[in-house]
């Protein structure tokens, strides 16, 4: 599924949280792209804070429906479809929430751990968003399917629990749950430099002997450097292409909650 990451005002954003909103009216859309799609929401001034998903797209001139369904007043929505181009009836996109799917991260996430230094304008395309992803486990050790927050990890733990009721495992039923945000390993050739051009001096000599004894020896800091930013933008677009993103993590640090079968509390939370 292809990522996309918004920038949006947080009003707009709550309202999409609450339902009250199921359309984010744009100027423009992904080209191309197959639904549905995920959308990453970064807040103004706050961060990247939550996802949902776009099922469709509408494109339309008629701001009165676009008012319905999006909240925004039909004046307002002509004034930013036509600004002063002398139009009376440009189009607009709105962009549909998929119901049910908008969720809010535990915490507000900085920019660029969408892959990106500054927020868009508007929307740009991102790599699969996986920093606010966390799993569960029983043990603190083994740890499986992730969330896309905290909330819906221990949804899924509670229920697990329930079944250890019916069947209870020979290691006994557990009463904590440990959740962590997970850590996903990035693979990159942003430090691979050297390795090829050493990897290439290897097939140089093989084939011309002392004659390429100093093939390549000459390369400066600042061209490997260059040769490594190719490198990886190639490395990156072969790895989205193809979705050879890793689904592997590791759990640095854990939350950990008991729970009696009732009640559910945090560890060290005094409230």
């Amino acid at each position: 599924m292809k990522t996309v990451l918004i920038s949006i005002k947080e009003k707009w954003w709550k309202k999409i949280l609450s339902g009250e909103k199921e359309l984010e009216i744009r100027k423009n859309r992904p080209k191309g792209i197959e639904y549905p799609f995920r959308v990453v929401c970064y807040v103004t001034g706050r961060g990247i804070m939550g996802a949902f998903i776009c099922d469709y797209i509408k494109k339309t001139n008629d701001y009165k429906e676009l008012s319905e369904r999006s909240g925004l007043e039909p004046g307002e929505l002509f004034e930013y479809a036509n600004g002063a181009n002398g139009k009376t009836d440009t189009c607009l996109y709105g962009w549909h929430v998929q119901e049910g799917t908008p969720v809010e991260f535990d915490q507000a996430f900085k920019i660029d751990t969408a892959g990106v230094t500054r927020p868009p304008q508007s929307w740009c395309y991102i790599q699969e968003y996986t920093a606010n992803l966390v799993a569960y486990s029983f043990d603190g050790e083994t740890y499986g399917a992730t969330y896309n927050n905290t909330k819906e990890a221990l949804k899924d733990a509670i229920a697990e629990f329930e079944e250890f009721k019916k069947y209870p495992p020979k290691r006994g039923i557990p009463n904590k749950i440990f959740v962590g945000q997970c850590e996903f390993y990035r693979p990159s050739l942003s430090n691979s430099g050297y390795d090829v051009i050493e990897a290439v001096q290897c097939q140089a000599q093989d084939e011309g002997g002392e004659w390429a004894d100093d093939y390549l020896d000459d390369a400066t800091r600042e061209q490997i450097e260059e040769l490594e930013s190719g490198l990886e933008a190639v490395f990156q677009e072969w790895i989205q292409k193809y979705n050879f993103y890793p689904n592997f993590y590791t759990i640095p640090a854990a939350d950990v909650y008991t729970y009696d079968g009732e009640q559910l509390i945090q560890e060290g939370d005094t409230k």
